[in-house]
């Protein structure tokens, strides 16, 4: 069996036709005619009536279509799933907070790359809070945050912790929103729609331990909108719905054009630690040899 039988086959259910059938194989029709034979003889039934003139299919063929298309279908799902099953296995696999996988993961790879550049990598991006149970499964690096009140306790375990910087969540809201209010004085003394993380995820904790009480206490504030994500975030704010606590990392450019406004010196802010774990159980010589590479070199400084 050859699995182009099975395509010249459903080619031919669709055209019903020999001539058009063989060219949209690009072969000659007697080529074509003999693959179809060749298919008929593994089957061992008869496909197309060649007593007709022209050839016609008979109703044993229509009959297959449904089930040969699923077939062939699934045999190259079968192939590509395997294919990239093989590639991922020669892959550094990183999981990483959602946020991070935006705003630092693209300089590291860039950073590990110009040192390995024959190394491919994978990123599976989850909640902060997820990241753990993700790295412990198959992952060999994970890129998180940490702050003074959650860290990661990998002490019973060959893990191994680099330092890689720190981020600041600083409360933005875009220029347009802003430029709703005479001042700032009538925009802190109006109620404050406030875009926020879900709680008990990781920032909306980090936020509630630092900035966020003050605020609650010397502010009239409206929580209009709940997220998990930090991009979904930052798109309600550019689309001047109200004021985020949102990665630095991720606004810097929108600062400099200032279509975002930080409004840290009022608000506040909360400083994190990011901090990248790498596992020394894992067989790959791949990971070990970026795992040397981050750890001779100074990551953070590199990266910013």
């Amino acid at each position: 069996m050859d699995i182009k039988w099975l395509e010249d086959l459903l080619i031919l259910l669709e055209e019903k036709s020999f001539t058009r059938a063989a060219a949209r194989r690009h072969v000659t029709q007697p080529a074509f005619s003999r693959r179809i034979r060749l298919l008929e003889n593994w089957l061992g039934v008869d496909i197309v009536d060649r007593r007709t003139k022209p050839i016609s299919l008979l109703p044993e063929g229509a009959e297959l279509e449904e089930s040969t298309r699923d077939l062939v279908n699934r045999l190259y799902a079968l192939r590509s799933n395997l294919q990239v099953q093989a590639q991922n296995q020669d892959r550094v696999s990183f999981v990483a907070q959602h946020t991070l996988a935006i705003s630092l993961f693209p300089s590291l790879i860039r950073h590990i790359k110009q040192a390995l550049p024959a190394i491919a990598y994978r990123v599976n991006p989850e909640n902060n809070n997820d990241c753990e149970t993700v790295f412990l499964k198959e992952f060999h690096f994970m890129l998180a945050y940490e702050s003074q009140y959650r860290r990661f306790d990998f002490s019973h375990l060959p893990v191994n912790r680099l330092e890689m910087g720190a981020e600041t969540l600083v409360p933005v809201a875009s220029s347009g929103f802003i430029a709703r209010y005479e001042n700032q004085t009538e925009m802190f003394a109006s109620p404050l729609p406030v875009l926020m993380y879900q709680q008990g995820g990781f920032l909306a904790d980090a936020l509630t331990n630092s900035c966020l009480p003050a605020v609650i206490r010397d502010y009239r504030i409206e929580v209009i909108c709940e997220s998990a994500f930090s991009a979904s975030l930052k798109e309600m704010v550019l689309a001047d719905m109200g004021i985020a606590w949102l990665a630095r990392g991720i606004v810097d450019q929108e600062l400099e054009a200032a279509t975002m406004i930080s409004l840290e010196d009022v608000l506040g802010s909360t400083s994190l630690n990011i901090v990248l774990f790498y596992r020394e159980d894992n067989r790959s010589d791949h990971a070990r040899q970026v795992f040397q590479l981050l750890s001779d070199t100074k990551p953070s400084s590199a990266l910013t």
